[in-house]
């Protein structure tokens, strides 16, 4: 099977065998002409296979669907997009994406803002968004592969700025600099196998220091600490 489909503004044409890619991308389905086109062989479902969690038995259409993802971001790279691990929410108008290693809270922490401010806010992607540099700043957009709660809409909204989660008692946010924001960000941001991908993701990730601001983000599960987080990045 293939069809063509939109992610990050680049129409991609994809080839696939599993039905479960076509399920889960049906909303980004696009008549424009691609710009490149992507194939997930055997060996790419067995390099997902073998860098996959432990003990857990993938099925080969699942692993054709992140196989396929790998393969598009490592293309992407071309086109101004990198993937950052994080949840992103829009709320009016602009997008707040929440990063931190596996099991610290970035879900329930958008979750918190869907409680606090309620219908305003729309959980763009809670897992693997794309972010794409464009003229006017960086933006983020939702993709289908969104972490095991599968929250997520087809669109983009301009990214105002980037929170590093950490576990606490008490609710507080500052602001970081590059040098200490640059190995945070580096730990979320997807690096192509290739050298050539590898540096100009660097490039990239040069770029968003420069143009998005950064923020820790000390928290614990109450309700309070989406307002903190909200006001802290819009002082």
């Amino acid at each position: 099977m293939e069809n063509v489909y939109k992610f990050a503004g680049i129409p991609v044409l994809v080839k696939y065998r599993g039905r479960y890619f076509g399920e889960v991308c049906s909303d980004y389905l696009s008549d424009e002409e691609p710009i490149f086109e992507v194939l997930a062989t055997d060996d790419d479902l067995q390099y997902e296979r073998e860098h996959a969690e432990e003990n857990i038995e993938y099925s080969k259409s699942y692993l054709e669907h992140t196989a396929v993802y790998r393969k598009f971001c490592e293309k992407a790279i071309d086109y101004n997009v990198v993937l950052c691990h994080g949840s992103v929410l829009e709320y009016n108008g602009d997008a707040y994406l929440f990063t931190a290693p596996s099991g610290t809270g970035k879900s329930t922490h958008t979750r918190l803002w869907r409680e606090y401010f309620g219908e305003k806010v729309t959980m763009i992607n809670d897992d693997k968004p794309l972010l794409r540099f464009e003229e006017d700043g960086v933006y983020a957009y939702g993709t289908p592969w969104d972490g095991k709660h599968h929250i997520s809409c087809n669109k983009k909204a301009k990214l105002k700025g980037i929170c590093f989660l950490k576990r606490a008692t008490e609710n507080k946010i500052y602001r970081i600099g590059q040098n200490d924001a640059l190995p945070r960000l580096m730990n979320q941001i997807y690096r192509p196998r290739q050298t050539e991908g590898l540096l100009k993701t660097m490039d990239y990730v040069n770029k968003l220091l420069e143009q998005v601001p950064m923020y820790i983000l000390e928290c614990n599960m109450d309700k309070e600490a989406a307002k903190v987080a909200y006001e802290g990045m819009n002082k």
